[in-house]
């Protein structure tokens, strides 16, 4: 598809604009504007970096976008990842104002006595009154102070939860106890009730009933918009709907790696094994996506906000839901903190000096949250810090969600910032001074998410907590999803065998300083970006397969420490084959240095 192609099927704009367009977005960066041109798809070919001096680079996929758009195999579209899309800022809610310590809800911080009830019925009466501030002035506040004590809990729209500052002396949020040990549940499986990781210091939880407003009747390819559907009668512009695509083949009660439609196309080429029964079986059989209505054309045709993530065939049945989660939630300007004493090992239980089981692993791995955030979209936390907590945030079912400026202090522990069976989240400006196992992790069909100036202040793996600086995919094909502009990751991904490959298709590291220290799963002085513990389902079954786990990634501008040597594949080269596209591994000056705002600048011109 040309370039007149893409744009067209976002708005009618002259072929001359189009050429503009695109001089805007490369000046953005410095760079010469490029002429447009119709192409063909390259051919898998692998060539050799220059002994040139250095000098700012513009990646070839990053030409190929402008002119294509996210069709075919070339790179996705992140430009409507964060609240409302990006296209309007975080908004400044000033009232009305509900103080948390006002007599009438009667919270009193630095008193040891447990708040939740006090604070919680701010939050009600905002709710009640349609929205609003719930003001936490400084100090500190008692939340959760035995295993059975309720939490704080957000299912009203437009909300805000507002501390005082985030820092030691601002508001403190202080967690006494951990969430009850009820199961631990593939993210987004059960109702948010019914999973442990809901019971957080604060759980945005939306309702997840829904009821059908149409079907598709035509087939839809990767990065168009338009959507014919049975009768758009139900449907109205702006309205935010879930699309549920299922799989043809799966059986649900006896699944076979030979019998995979949906989840094949969202991890080719990779070719799933018998372990891998999730990734074939029950929890891959739907797969759901969020999105607006942007236009009704006629009775039977839409225009949806986002483009498609992949080609949507008419034999997936994709059918479109009212959602009727929680929208325009905040979280801002608060330190949570907890009596988490510490002695974290990653799915190991804490031990007495008897031997004796202290915590349970249970316990050290989920039950001591930060954030819980199910069934919402368009919301935000922001200048939030988490210390000696085992667990930042974790969102699940939800989309257009922007986390920006979280700081992650303390003792160590499991996870940063998790996402699950959501898309279009970002997550700006992330700093881990505590150390995590998985710091950023998506997982289970999650797409569109970005990651962006994120830095562990860190250095590498710890082997006897398992803690490392890890980009982390976590199984059940997380796709398109992007890690750009981050300081001091690399790829160490989870997940149990039944989840494997830990990646879908085409997600994309762009921009990356790794860190000096890469030795998960394999020898330290392995210079390998991208790992897997899992070499038995690659080709090889060797370590210079590894990229398997990742099929059709992107890796674009990615250095490392001290100029240390990087390798994708077991090579350093530039390539493009079935597998992935490599670009400038060892080169600074990249051109583009944020995907995330360049394409924002395309979407924007090209809008105009």
């Amino acid at each position: 598809m040309s370039t007149r192609g893409f744009i067209s099927k976002t708005k009618n704009i002259r072929p001359a604009s189009i050429v503009y367009a695109m001089a805007i977005a490369m000046l953005a960066y410095g760079v010469l504007p490029m002429a447009c041109a119709w192409r063909t798809p390259k051919p898998e070919t692998e060539t050799h970096q220059s002994d040139e001096p250095q000098r700012r680079w513009i990646p070839t996929v990053w030409s190929d976008f402008m002119t294509f758009g996210p069709t075919a195999k070339h790179l996705p579209d992140f430009s409507y990842a964060g609240y409302a899309m990006g296209d309007r800022p975080i908004p400044q809610i000033q009232g009305p104002v509900f103080d948390v310590t006002h007599p009438r809800f009667g919270a009193v911080p630095n008193d040891g006595r447990d708040d939740t009830e006090s604070i919680q019925s701010a939050i009600d009466a905002a709710g009640s009154a349609g929205g609003g501030v719930v003001l936490i002035p400084r100090g500190r506040f008692e939340i959760h102070t035995t295993t059975n004590g309720k939490f704080l809990r957000i299912a009203h729209d437009r909300i805000v939860l507002r501390g005082q500052g985030s820092g030691r002396d601002g508001t403190i949020l202080h967690l006494g106890a951990p969430a009850p040990a009820i199961g631990v549940r593939r993210l987004g499986s059960v109702p948010a009730e019914d999973e442990a990781r809901h019971g957080a210091i604060v759980t945005v939880t939306g309702a997840e009933t829904r009821s059908p407003l149409a079907s598709y009747t035509a087939d839809v390819r990767r990065g168009s918009r338009v959507i014919r559907v049975s009768d758009s009668g139900l449907l109205a512009v702006g309205s935010t709907v879930i699309v549920e695509f299922t799989d043809p083949l799966i059986d649900s009660e006896h699944p076979s790696a030979d019998k995979v439609d949906l989840a094949a196309q969202l991890t080719a080429p990779f070719r799933f094994v018998a372990g891998q029964t999730d990734s074939f079986g029950a929890m891959a059989k739907t797969h759901t996506w969020i999105v607006q209505v942007d236009k009704i054309i006629d009775r039977h045709t839409i225009r949806l906000s986002k483009p498609a993530r992949f080609d949507q065939w008419l034999r997936y049945r994709p059918r479109i839901y009212s959602f009727e989660g929680v929208h325009q939630v905040g979280i801002e300007n608060l330190h949570f903190q907890s009596s988490w004493p510490g002695n974290y090992r990653h799915h190991k239980p804490f031990l007495d000096a008897e031997g004796k089981i202290v915590r349970s692993a249970k316990e050290q791995d989920y039950l001591w949250n930060g954030i819980w955030i199910s069934s919402a979209v368009d919301c935000w936390v922001r200048d939030v810090a988490f210390q000696d907590l085992t667990q930042g945030i974790v969102a699940c079912r939800s989309a257009q969600i922007t986390v920006q400026d979280t700081k992650y202090y303390g003792l160590s522990g499991h996870a940063g910032v998790t996402i699950g069976h959501s898309n279009d989240l970002l997550v700006r400006g992330a700093d881990f001074y505590a150390r995590m196992v998985h710091p950023l992790t998506v997982t289970i069909m999650a797409s569109g998410n970005v990651f962006t100036d994120c830095r562990a202040h860190y250095e590498g793996r710890n082997d006897y907590d398992a803690t490392d600086a890890a980009i982390d995919f976590h199984g059940l094909f997380p796709y398109e999803n992007l890690f750009e502009k981050l300081e001091g990751f690399y790829v160490c991904p989870g997940g149990d065998l039944s989840v494997l490959p830990h990646a879908g298709v085409r997600n994309v590291f762009w921009h990356i300083r790794a860190p000096l220290g890469m030795s998960c799963y394999c020898e330290s002085e392995n210079d390998e970006f991208a790992r897997s513990y899992d070499l038995a389902s690659t080709s090889s079954k060797t370590t210079a397969t590894m990229f398997e786990h990742f099929p059709q990634a992107f890796y674009i501008g990615i250095q490392r420490d001290n100029g240390l040597p990087l390798a994708v594949g077991a090579s350093a080269s530039d390539r493009t084959n079935s597998w992935m596209t490599v670009e400038g591994l060892g080169r600074g000056d990249l051109a583009v240095p944020s995907l995330y705002q360049a394409q924002r600048q395309f979407r924007t011109h090209t809008a105009n």
